[in-house]
């Protein structure tokens, strides 16, 4: 079955897709035995399926094959999965540790032009997310306004249409001009 674009979801099926997650990863974690690296889309409002999410998607799944590639780490495991709450992949990465995968992902995060909307969560192979914070980084910026962003998502500072337009913009310039 495919999934088709633009269909809106509400916050129970983001959460009960937020559950699977977490228990694919403690799957994930007892067959590999290696830090895992979980990826979806950065994507506000209750469509998180759409061509825009798909694209952010495959260059962020391209940059994280790259980068890995780049430092020498295989893969042991991957899956890509493209539901109604949006794209999302895990990895299985034998790097050294789960802090060097971490700094590798926030590398991607920081320099790649899409980076600030993908979410590169990195689980050591104990289960436990390893933070920005951990590594000595601030938090991500807002997108719009350059401030700090959990605090711009909490206050609803900026409109959907806005943030959703200024995502876009960026996904069709990095298609148009890079």
């Amino acid at each position: 079955m495919s999934i088709r674009y633009g269909l809106k979801v509400g916050l129970d099926d983001v959460l009960s897709n937020k559950e699977a997650r977490v228990k694919r990863q403690g799957e994930w974690l007892k067959r590999h035995s290696l830090p895992l690296l979980s990826f979806t889309v950065n994507m506000p409002g209750p469509q998180k399926m759409t061509e825009c999410t798909e694209r952010i998607f495959e260059q962020g799944v391209q940059a994280i094959q790259a980068i890995c590639l780049e430092k020498g780490w295989s893969m042991a495991g991957r899956q890509l999965l493209r539901q109604v709450t949006g794209p999302e992949a895990i990895f299985a990465v034998q790097a050294p540790n789960a802090m060097a995968l971490k700094r590798a992902m926030i590398e991607i995060e920081n320099n790649h032009r899409l980076g600030r909307l993908m979410d590169l969560d990195v689980i050591d192979v104990d289960g436990k997310i390893i933070s920005r914070k951990g590594q000595g980084m601030t938090r991500r910026k807002c997108l719009i306004c350059e401030q700090d962003a959990v605090i711009c998502a909490r206050s609803r500072k900026h409109d959907l249409q806005t943030l959703v337009s200024h995502i876009e913009s960026m996904v069709c310039y990095d298609e148009c001009c890079s």
